[in-house]
């Protein structure tokens, strides 16, 4: 019953700060495919600097959440941008890079050579092969490794709550702070609830995008 009434005074709160958790993510995610997808494709044409760029991403990856929020807030004081969005987008994006950059890599190596040989017989140049073969046979794969980006990122986005960037953390930290137990359940659901349908999208968007002989019946 607690759970219920505090939802129902409170709504205002909460539909204001599950809007600022999808505005992290918002606008995090076209940040990370503009960086993520570009290296991805970028290293896969030598193997030494794809382990070399996985091996810096996974170690950006490593960094414990709160710690690398920290870290922005110290980098991004001086230009008066430690408290507030920008560290937050920031560290979600450096979260995103993995997943993508590894997706996308892996992507691309997948497709089979003859595939290539072909193409490049019938006069493709590299461009027409990256667009035209590379990236539509790549895309389910691609698509995975964002959609991990971003779950992840509905769940690390709690934390911009440190940093005053808004979004469901509020109920989760400050709800623990109080011990108002409601307040902790209400941003548990509203995450989860997030989580589950951008995954759902996401998912949607992938077979809306993939060749329909490319997905899995």
């Amino acid at each position: 019953m607690n759970l219920i009434n505090y939802i129902l005074i409170n709504y205002n709160k909460i539909l204001f700060e599950t809007l600022q958790h999808m505005k992290l993510i918002a606008l995090s995610l076209p940040f990370s495919i503009l960086i993520g997808v570009p290296i991805g494709i970028f290293i896969s044409k030598n193997s030494k600097i794809a382990n070399i760029t996985l091996q810096i991403a996974g170690i950006l990856m490593t960094i414990p959440s709160l710690a690398l929020f920290g870290i922005m807030v110290v980098i991004l004081a001086p230009i008066k941008a430690g408290i507030g969005t920008t560290p937050a987008v920031i560290a979600l994006i450096i979260y995103s890079l993995m997943p993508i950059i590894r997706n996308t890599l892996i992507g691309i190596k997948s497709i089979n050579i003859k595939i290539i040989e072909s193409a490049k017989g019938m006069g493709m140049t590299s461009s027409q092969i990256l667009l035209k073969i590379k990236l539509p046979l790549s895309i389910p794969i691609i698509m995975s490794g964002i959609r991990n980006a971003v779950v992840m990122g509905v769940g690390i986005a709690t934390l911009g709550y440190f940093v005053s960037s808004g979004g469901l953390g509020y109920f989760i930290f400050a709800g623990l702070s109080r011990s108002r137990y409601e307040m902790v359940i209400t941003g548990v659901i509203l995450i989860s609830f997030l989580g589950i349908m951008t995954n759902y999208l996401l998912i949607k968007l992938e077979n809306l995008i993939t060749s329909k002989g490319l997905k899995i019946k």
